[in-house]
Parts: C-alpha cells; structure tokens; sequence
C-alpha cells in the first residue's frame, strides 16, 4: 500500500488522543447503565441514557474539531470513485468478516449477558444506530483520528484507528468484529472517500438492526418476507465476496496486515508519543470489561 505522509514525526504527543478519551468516556457511564449501581427511578440519569444525551456531549469536542479543520485537512476526499461493483465487493467483505468474527467470539468466550436497567423506545436506538453512529464513528475515527495519525504511516494510522475504534464499544462481543470492520472502513475512506466508509457503515448497522427488529416483532409475515429477503442478500453478497477474492481486490486491503520494519518502527514511535494517553484508554476499557461482565 502507497503511503501518504504529509507530517513529519516528531516526539510531540498527539493532543487529538485527548479528545478521544472524552470521547470514550461514555463507557464509564455505560457501567453504571448497565449494572445495579444507577438509580432506575432517576428520570434525569434514564433520558440521558435513552437518547444517548452523554455519547453527544462527550463527542462534540471531536465533533467541533472536524468542522472547524476540513477544509484544511479535506479528511481523505480523493478524486476517485468508488462504483458500484466495488462498493459491493468491499461491503462484502466487511458483512461476512463482521458477522463471522461476532459469532465466532459468542461461540468461544461464553460472557454473561449482560442487564440493561433503562430501555428506551425501539425508534430511538433505530435512529442512533442507523443515522447518527455511521457519521458519528466515521467522522471521529476515519475522519480526525486517522487523519492525524497518518504521520506515522497509513498502515500505522489505519491499525490504530481501528483498535480505538474496536475498543470504544461497549459490547466485548463486537470488539473484534469492529476492528476489522474499521480496517475495511479505514481502507475505503483513504483511497475514496469518508463519504463511502460512512456509507458502509450506515448499510452495515442497517442489516444488524433490521434483524433484530424482526426478532421483536414476532410478526409472521414480516419475518418470513424479510427472511426471504435476507436469504438472496446473503447468497447476493457470498458471490461478490468470492469475485473479490478471485479478482484480488482484496490484496491491497490485506497488505495493511504486513507490516515492514518501517511500519513496525512507526507504530513503537507511536506507542512511546502516546504512553500516556494509552493507559489511560486502556484504564476505561478494563474498568468496563471488570464491572460489565466480571472478567477479573
């Protein structure tokens, strides 16, 4: 893969990590939502959490941050198109990669399921999964995140990005599954443009919550019309997936894996810059990880 390095690496640290760590500080209050600890007859505490009144607050430094600097930075808009054979084919990849590595961690680590105290109307999180998150997610870590790591390398700014972006879920299930898919969507947004990661991303959140709307429906015949539906999308998207892999439109992608000795020195580079920062990230996620499923 081409690298792209517009700043040279300095021993500064990256001050837009600070901005993802009030960024992720929503899992902190994830742990109170979802153990006994919140006070559940506290309508404060329960809208805050049902129309996610804390994941904005906390993400409108990232948010002001990306406004105020593109047209600076322009964050990844290149003049090449994504059609639409491609774009089947890179959404492809991110489906079965995504749903085989989610059922893959259920199957293998048997976490105890988690209690949510407060649930809040289903078009709400409808609203926030399929609108909000795509543009969100993509802005913060394909947009400011990745564009501001890039001087380490593209590899080392993809690689991290998409840990960040593993790591900010508070779902250990999806952990995994969100790295790879970051991978994908980091992969696009460079070469393309953030306007198709976020168009991933939106039809990726889509299918998920589509199925769990059928789920809770237990309506008849909208479960076996979408499961028809869903049996020629997954047939659809199987094929592409296969053309990928035997046209090597995956190659690329892949490379971003291999990392040379220049790679491997950026991102120990990075690591040194960061130490701070990164502990502190890796404070949050313990601390979610202990309180929300008992791992320690």
């Amino acid at each position: 893969m081409k690298k792209r390095i517009n700043l040279k690496v300095d021993t500064k640290k990256e001050s837009i990590l600070v901005l993802f760590i009030v960024y992720i500080f929503h899992l902190v209050f994830m742990i109170f939502v979802n153990n006994k600890t919140l006070i559940t007859d506290n309508k404060i505490l329960q809208y805050v959490f049902i129309f996610r009144i804390h994941r904005w607050m906390l993400s409108f430094p990232i948010i002001y941050y990306f406004v105020k600097t593109y047209k600076k930075y322009k964050y990844f808009k290149t003049d090449e198109r994504l059609n639409i054979r491609n774009f089947s084919i890179y959404f492809a990849l991110a489906f079965w990669v995504g749903n085989i590595f989610h059922i893959l961690t259920t199957l293998t680590f048997k976490f105890k399921e988690r209690t949510t105290l407060v649930e809040g109307p289903l078009y709400i999180d409808i609203i926030m999964t399929l609108c909000v998150a795509p543009i969100l997610e993509e802005m913060v870590f394909r947009g400011v995140i990745m564009n501001n790591l890039k001087k380490y390398g593209i590899k080392t700014a993809i690689i991290v990005n998409s840990i960040l972006f593993g790591v900010s879920h508070s779902n250990i299930n999806m952990i995994i599954p969100a790295i790879l898919t970051g991978i994908i969507f980091s992969y696009t947004a460079y070469k393309y443009s953030l306007k198709y990661s976020i168009l991933l991303h939106f039809l990726l959140n889509t299918l998920t919550k589509i199925s769990q709307v059928i789920i809770f429906s237990k309506i008849e015949i909208l479960i076996v019309s979408i499961g028809l539906f869903f049996i020629f999308l997954v047939i659809f998207l199987l094929i592409f997936l296969v053309i990928g892999l035997g046209k090597g439109k995956y190659k690329e992608m892949f490379s971003i894996l291999k990392l040379d000795i220049e790679d491997r020195k950026s991102l120990v580079t990075f690591t040194k810059n960061n130490l701070l920062y990164l502990f502190v990230i890796l404070v949050i996620v313990i601390s979610n990880l202990l309180f929300n499923y008992k791992l320690f």
